[in-house]
């Protein structure tokens, strides 16, 4: 839901008539990051190309490696893809049934001598319990990292989220609270941190450390200016629509509204609930269809499973399938990540019933009236339990043996052995819809492609 006007083209104007499109003293880079450190408090703002960008350089900034390990939370990947990427081991702490974010008392359980920081989520604007994970951080004198991708001017006991901890990451792509194309921020209050996350990311011609150009562009900081001042009044639309949702779940025996701790502001991202069918004997195919028969554009499952029974994670492919950073020499643990590891995600997960919640008020009431016309046809037995038709297991078998694929790709192999023919929006349609199934489905995998993924392995 995201506005462009006047001040965009204006900043993005003086980008270019000055000639100079890289960070540059007195431009738009050092407006963005002065804003954005006065809005959330902080004293030190880190602008880079991506969020993701960023937290491959957290590790090392706070002097993790090879043999030690973050505590990650097993609803996302993102950390345990960055702690990959320096060599460090991902731990995964298990989550609340209420509101799906990190247990400090999992987290507690999951602490070694190689511990070196706890990486929070404060998934889709919900704050997790930083006061807890913070205090166990500092008796233990390890890092906490927050992950507020989702979680811009979310708040917790009067503070924002991202300041509870040593560092905390901001992503400013197209699907975020303030998009920019791509873009990220790291704040922090400590000088010494600051110091180092910035030395890696930024080469110099004789780097101090291992670093790299993670540097954001003067056209992305002359949109975020702008677009940082219209937040509050998205998330003032987000949160009308929030409620709405929340308002029909709160109607049914079988769906439970995501837990708000007290005490938090939430910055409404994607909303979700959570489907308990075993209440009323209802079946979660008969569900997942009526979800379909109703035009609602609802995920189930989110990832599906937690993020370490996927591939990436499971098989230490890393570095070529050399087994590292699993089988390093330097690491003394024990890397066994089998169904079991963490029971109250792998339960909670795919009971996760999703949309996004970053849209107008009217659209967020259409959706609205869409789950309660789905709970309806579910409740009367109107509807066949979801399966895979022949279309989807023609497109699952397609990107299986040539994947990761385009639509456009899939269309002209479809064509090719003389099935069924479909426009690009329609193959999309179809590719999208099959990244909510169990236990087969595809994911994005890249600008545009899908990749198969079989999850009962």
């Amino acid at each position: 839901m995201p506005m462009y006007g006047r001040e965009e083209i204006e900043n993005l104007t003086k980008v270019i008539e000055s000639g100079t499109f890289c960070d540059k003293a007195g431009g738009f880079m050092d407006q963005f990051r002065g804003d954005f450190a006065a809005a959330l408090g902080a004293k030190h703002a880190i602008t880079g190309a991506t969020a993701m960008l960023l937290m491959q350089a957290i590790p090392g900034a706070i002097g993790a490696g090879a043999g030690d390990e973050i505590i990650c939370d097993p609803v996302v990947q993102f950390h345990g893809i960055a702690c990959l990427h320096t060599n460090v081991i991902p731990v995964w702490a298990d989550v609340r049934p209420d509101n799906f974010l990190m247990d400090p008392d999992s987290v507690e359980e999951r602490i070694t001598p190689r511990t070196k920081a706890i990486w929070v989520t404060h998934l889709a604007g919900f704050a997790a319990e930083v006061d807890r994970l913070r205090d166990i951080a500092d008796r233990h004198g390890i890092y906490l990292l927050e992950d507020c991708a989702h979680a811009l001017f979310a708040e917790y006991k009067g503070r924002p989220l991202g300041r509870w901890g040593h560092i905390g990451t901001f992503s400013f792509n197209m699907g975020k609270q303030l998009p920019t194309g791509e873009g990220g921020m790291a704040i922090t209050d400590d000088d010494y941190l600051a110091a180092e996350l910035n030395k890696r990311i930024i080469f110099g011609e004789s780097p101090e450390v291992l670093s790299s150009n993670y540097r954001m562009t003067e056209f992305q900081a002359a949109v975020g200016v702008a677009q940082l001042k219209k937040v509050p009044g998205y998330l003032e639309q987000y949160g009308e629509g929030r409620r709405l949702l929340d308002g029909v779940v709160n109607e049914c025996e079988w769906l439970d509204a995501r837990y708000q701790l007290p005490d938090s502001v939430v910055a409404p991202y994607f909303w979700s609930c959570l489907f308990h069918g075993e209440r009323k004997n209802i079946d979660y195919g008969v569900f997942k269809a009526a979800l379909r028969h109703s035009g609602a554009r609802f995920g189930t499952g989110f990832l599906q499973v937690p993020a370490y029974m996927y591939a990436i994670f499971r098989n230490p492919n890393a570095y070529g399938n050399t087994g590292c950073p699993y089988n390093c020499h330097l690491y003394s643990g024990d890397v066994d990540w089998q169904p079991g590891h963490c029971p109250v995600a792998e339960d909670v997960i795919p009971r996760i019933v999703l949309t996004s919640n970053m849209v107008p008020v009217e659209q967020a009431a259409e959706a609205a009236k869409a789950l309660r016309t789905a709970i309806e046809l579910t409740e009367a037995g109107e509807v066949e339990p979801l399966a895979y038709s022949d279309v989807e297991q023609r497109l699952l078998q397609v990107v299986k043996d040539e994947g990761p694929l385009e639509p456009t790709e899939v269309i002209r192999i479809l064509d090719d052995r003389g099935w069924e023919h479909f426009h690009e929006h329609g193959m999309r349609t179809n590719m999208e819809n099959l990244r909510d199934r169990y236990p087969l489905k595809l994911s994005h995998a890249g600008p545009r492609k899908f990749a198969y993924h079989d999850l009962s392995a």
